[in-house]
């Protein structure tokens, strides 16, 4: 499909307006996207690895964000670094595999578990009650998060922002270090594909890219003017929603 500038502009309009979604509340910026760019005809091998770059840069601007308005401590070794480091780096190591496996995986058996994953995680960050920090959980969510994200474009935000609730989080430094856990998973995961495929189509990326960097300064500011009990509903509930999405695209 050739790139007018009037699809140009929509297409950084969306990734504005995804990116912003994303970084205020930690999730739908590729989970959205993704099937509603490929619902319009374009290549899924054209839009997952722009999304992932895309996301990279708004994540970017928008983990400095995040900083500034104080949604999270990224100064040095925090505990809120290491939170994003227990996601990251086991979640790396499935970046590669994930890759590789993207397309002999059926979808509809990926699509559903990741529709139940997300749902199961969303219904426990409804419960009112206090999760005690447990170090092992972030692994896990991060790792989880790390191959949705590389074998489909989305899938990562939800698992960890509700996931980071119930590993012990604050709601807004689970979205916090969700952002940041999924600028360097996209970044790794882009790179994976750029390896073994190929940029297929630049200017698509670009002009993703443009929408997002400029939307991931606004999002944070969003989350913090939030009151967290309110934002860990907002969390919840848009993880719900996410995951009957998936579910309904998948079999109906």
């Amino acid at each position: 499909m050739e790139i007018c500038i009037e699809l140009a502009v929509a297409l950084a309009a969306a990734a504005f307006v995804m990116i912003i979604v994303d970084t205020a509340l930690g999730m739908y910026y590729g989970t959205l996207l993704s099937p509603i760019l490929v619902g319009f005809g374009f290549d899924p091998l054209v839009v997952i690895p722009s999304l992932l770059i895309s996301q990279t840069l708004g994540d970017l601007t928008g983990t400095l964000s995040h900083h500034r308005f104080k949604n999270a401590d990224f100064r040095g070794l925090t505990q809120d670094t290491k939170v994003t480091l227990t996601m990251v780096i086991p979640g790396a190591l499935v970046v590669i595999v994930g890759a590789l496996i993207a397309i002999s995986v059926p979808r509809v058996a990926l699509k559903t578990y990741i529709g139940l994953l997300v749902l199961v995680l969303s219904l426990l960050c409804f419960r009112r009650i206090k999760y005690k920090f447990r170090w092992w959980r972030h692994i896990g969510y991060g790792t989880l998060a790390a191959f949705n994200k590389v074998i489909t474009g989305g899938g990562f935000g939800p698992v960890t922002s509700t996931g980071g609730i119930i590993g012990g989080l604050s709601p807004r430094a689970s979205i916090a270090t969700t952002t940041f856990g999924e600028l360097l998973i996209c970044a790794l995961s882009f790179a994976a594909h750029v390896a073994l495929r190929g940029l297929v189509d630049p200017i698509f990326a670009v002009c993703l890219c443009a929408g997002a960097i400029m939307g991931g300064f606004i999002g944070p500011y969003v989350a913090s003017r939030i009151d967290p009990s309110r934002l860990r509903t907002l969390v919840a509930i848009l993880g719900v929603v996410s995951g009957i999405w998936v579910l309904t695209r998948t079999w109906f």
